[in-house]
């Protein structure tokens, strides 16, 4: 196939015509710089770290002190953290709730230790009592119901501490306490 020609350039009758290529541009050199910078840093490094950070035997202390460290005197460091026991029997906590069906979706609630415990289509009413025995207790119930109106209710140690009634299409409640 032939080309027409272009102004300038000579064509011959028969011959394919090729346009101009760009010119190629010259290979990017690979920088070698950042290359030995880092070389000489990671050597400096490996120096520090092996020498101990000096050449005169003198601990850290001893550097930045000028006295010589006691290490036969009494140690400073901190002791172990270790929770607190238990006081007493726990809180008393007792979770309820109500709905205008007999089944809830899900009822999410804190147990014992403060984990978060759920249940799945479960019948309604619904309650769970248990003694809290964290030592900060947190008491938290949420239900969604399959009808139109669920209620909770958080019992601290005998004492409504908390009730809310949720209404709609699969209402959704949640009562929480956490004042003791």
């Amino acid at each position: 196939m032939t080309y027409p020609p272009q102004p300038g350039q000579p064509q011959q009758p028969g011959q394919p015509y090729y346009p101009p290529q760009p010119p190629q541009q010259p290979a990017k050199k690979k920088r070698k710089w950042p290359w030995i910078i880092l070389a000489i840093i990671a050597v400096f490094v490996i120096i520090a770290v092996a020498g101990g950070g000096g050449e005169d035997g003198k601990s850290p202390t001893e550097a930045l002190t000028g006295e010589p460290a006691d290490h036969d005197g009494p140690s400073t460091s901190i002791p172990p953290l270790v929770a607190a026991a238990p006081s007493g029997d726990g809180t008393e906590i007792t979770y309820e709730v109500i709905s205008d069906s007999g089944e809830l979706n899900s009822v999410t609630w804190f147990d014992e230790l403060n984990a978060l415990q759920q249940e799945s289509n479960v019948a309604a009413p619904w309650s769970k009592a248990l003694s809290n025995t964290a030592t900060f207790s947190m008491a938290g119930v949420t239900a969604q119901t399959t009808g139109t109106s669920v209620t909770c209710r958080v019992v601290v140690d005998g004492d409504i501490k908390e009730e809310k009634t949720s209404t709609g299409q699969y209402a959704v409640v949640n009562c929480s306490y956490a004042g003791f």
